[in-house]
């Protein structure tokens, strides 16, 4: 017997009629990540698995997304949730930390704390809700420990096959979704293996996703028949209440503070000090002063005089064109280099102390913070002037 678009048939299917047959492209309930049919949710004891399937329900009664809002959009529709270990109470809770200061809640999410058991008129009931509700979309079993058979309740294998088998062919023959929230055993080994209850739950659902929380870290895991295994690290943001995707660790060989400063060196006509580079790259100067010390370390720039740095391009192509230089060329170029950069050290020197007095107390400076900032920049001047007249004079001489 065969399943096919008009129900079941008695005859076997053909290859070639197999290839002939067109079938509609295939539904998710959260776009990438589960799929129409049966999917089994699990995660250990107070892992947030609950609050995790709150927002899929949510985000598929309002249309929205959840985890990765770029990837994991939910097409909109009904859903029904069987919150079998929560309170009406605490579900407006959630749901208003959830949905904060929205001003309508779905009208198209439905609760129920109280649900018989499979065997007990349970399936029966999810059927006749699909039936009912036109739009009917999702069903959310949480916990399904309280909603499988109770003759199944001790984890046979053959009843626990059983009861997962017909919730998988109600959920493919009704067109929905159904979801079971699941528990994991606090043992180590592969996280899907340490679902309780028997190897039925590996075998039977459509999807399996695990919430694998540890020290530091949470990773969304899941593989099925109709999706590609995933492994995603997410977060539990608790401002929003709500699991996101966690953003991507930046590769430990880039830095683009880093990076900014080089490319200002590499552009610079001559070494450039910390404070230039803070204000050439919009950086802070602590910080520019922190990264150009690893920097050096590293071997990314070079120090050419205190306070002073060129990158490793400029560095290797004034050594490159000084090699074939003349001896008394090469000295007199030595001796204006050091001539600049001592009035590059000094003025630097005198402006970074002005500033950091200023910096220190932005606010209106005092008759003695005034005194002390005029006699900086006047022997600033001083000594400018001072320096020029020296290299006047020597230039003179030469």
């Amino acid at each position: 017997m065969t399943n096919t678009a008009e129900g079941p048939s008695e005859t076997p299917i053909s290859a070639r009629e197999l290839e002939a047959r067109e079938f509609a492209p295939l539904e998710f309930i959260v776009q990438g990540l589960i799929p129409m049919g049966l999917t089994v949710l699990a995660g250990a004891p107070k892992a947030r698995k609950s609050w995790l399937a709150l927002d899929i329900a949510l985000s598929v009664a309002r249309g929205t997304a959840c985890l990765d809002e770029r990837k994991n959009h939910c097409p909109q529709g009904a859903v029904l949730y069987l919150a079998l270990e929560d309170s009406e109470r605490r579900l407006k809770d959630r749901i208003g930390q959830i949905l904060a200061q929205m001003p309508h809640w779905p009208a198209d999410l439905f609760f129920e704390t109280q649900w018989p058991r499979m065997d007990a008129d349970g399936l029966v009931r999810l059927r006749h809700w699909i039936d009912m509700t036109p739009q009917a979309r999702l069903i959310v079993i949480d916990v399904f420990q309280k909603f499988r058979s109770a003759s199944g309740a001790q984890a046979s294998y053959a009843k626990e096959y059983a009861d997962l088998t017909e919730l998988l062919n109600l959920a493919r023959e009704k067109h929905v979704g159904i979801v079971l929230i699941h528990h994991l055993r606090k043992s180590k080994g592969d996280p899907f293996e340490r679902m309780t209850g028997s190897t039925g739950f590996l075998g039977v659902p459509d999807t399996l996703i695990v919430l694998d929380t540890g020290r530091g870290t949470s990773r969304l895991l899941a593989q099925g028949r109709d999706i590609h295994e995933t492994a995603m690290e997410i977060i539990f943001d608790e401002f929003a209440m709500r699991w996101r995707l966690a953003q991507p660790r930046v590769d430990a060989n880039k830095h683009p503070e880093r990076d900014r400063i080089s490319a200002v060196l590499e552009a610079a006509a001559g070494p450039l000090s910390p404070m230039e580079i803070a204000a050439a790259t919009g950086q802070g100067r602590d910080a520019v002063r922190q990264l150009l010390k690893s920097m050096v370390d590293s071997g990314e720039i070079e120090n050419v005089g205190r306070g002073l740095y060129v990158s490793r391009k400029t560095a290797a192509a004034g050594s490159s064109s000084g090699d074939h230089s003349d001896h008394n060329g090469h000295d007199h170029n030595d001796r204006k280099a050091r001539e600049a950069r001592l009035v590059t050290e000094r003025e630097c020197d005198l402006r970074e102390e002005a500033e950091r007095a200023s910096f220190n107390d932005p606010g209106p400076a005092s008759s003695g913070e005034s005194a002390t900032l005029r006699y900086l920049y006047d022997a600033l001047d001083r000594t400018m002037h001072r320096i020029a007249a020296a290299k006047k004079s020597g230039d003179t001489a030469a």
